[in-house]
């Protein structure tokens, strides 16, 4: 009997501790799925990605980085974008533009980049003070674009710009002598007088880029824009214009820009924000990353996707189409 009554209360032992661990675990269970499911917590899982990018866009062996104090590189971009694509708690992004363009090869490949960073996330543009030329090509893959009523946009075309030093030559007593394989070979010299076939090259060149443009353009605002003539005029508008154009989608500020991309991509509007901003140069870089003399030796001549022009911008002559 004593064996017995033993067994029944380790019997019952057994049963207390089960009941308890079930109750233990059910309570635990219900508060992990109430605090996954909760509006704070999901919150913490959907952040809306702020992209800086501003300056003038170059690449870093540019003569522009000699003339702009800030640059938009297309390595810099690369690495924000690789940032933002690997990171899954990132549900849209906001690209905050504040940029008048630069070089035309350098602006097609940032735009390549954010175009495909716009087939994984929801993208909206926001023109801070200059989305133009450039600045406003990079922003065309974006879902919708949002600007400043005072940002200054547009301006759809190219730019290319040619010094002549031979009168001055002239007087000064210098002369240079160029020898060449094939009579176009040095097109665009700034030590002769440019001749009407190179005029017409040139400008054929420009022609040719700038209707790359034209067709991103009409890829991506389709029947938003009312005149097409007008716009490739290659005008600037103010953002309030732009709007009347129907070259963008909206004017405001970056907190408009932000709810329309938390209401695209379906997430709260209050969702937390992540800044995503270039990386700093270290000091070590900052005193090693010269290169700036022999930099300033070379004379490129690029093909600009540009507006305003930098004043300073008269002592190159600016194309990417050479063998140095």
């Amino acid at each position: 009997m004593v064996n017995m009554g033993c067994g029944m209360r380790g019997s019952l032992k057994w049963w207390v501790w089960f009941l308890i661990g079930l109750i233990i675990g059910g309570t635990l269970s219900s508060g992990i799925y109430y605090f996954l499911q909760s509006p704070v917590t999901a919150a913490r899982l959907e952040y809306v990605g702020l992209i800086e990018l501003s300056g003038t866009i170059a690449y870093s062996e540019s003569p522009l980085t000699l003339i702009s104090g800030n640059v938009l590189t297309p390595s810099e971009v690369e690495q924000l974008v690789r940032q933002v694509s690997s990171d899954p708690t990132i549900k849209t992004v906001v690209l905050v533009i504040n940029s008048p363009g630069g070089s035309a090869a350098a602006s097609e490949e940032i735009y390549s980049m954010l175009k495909k960073l716009s087939e994984e996330k929801v993208v909206v543009s926001y023109i801070t003070e200059y989305g133009a030329s450039g600045g406003y090509y990079i922003a065309l893959p974006s879902r919708e674009i949002i600007a400043s009523p005072h940002a200054l946009t547009g301006s759809v075309g190219a730019v290319s710009i040619i010094l002549n030093f031979k009168e001055l030559m002239d007087k000064l007593g210098v002369k240079a002598e160029t020898f060449k394989s094939g009579r176009l070979k040095d097109v665009g010299s700034a030590w002769r007088e440019i001749t009407d076939e190179e005029r017409s090259l040139l400008m054929s060149m420009i022609d040719s880029i700038a209707e790359v443009f034209k067709e991103r353009v009409r890829e991506h605002r389709g029947t938003k824009i009312k005149d097409y003539d007008e716009v490739f005029t290659a005008r600037p508008y103010t953002g309030v214009q732009a709007l009347q154009a129907g070259i963008i989608d909206g004017i405001g500020s970056i907190d408009d820009a932000v709810k329309r991309a938390c209401q695209l991509a379906g997430i709260p509007e209050d969702s937390p924000r992540r800044w995503i901003r270039p990386r700093a140069p270290s000091i070590l870089e900052l005193l090693l990353g010269g290169g700036t003399s022999e930099q300033a030796m070379k004379l490129n001549y690029e093909v600009l996707l540009m507006w305003p022009l930098p004043s300073i911008l008269e002592p190159y002559q600016i194309t990417t189409f050479s063998y140095e």
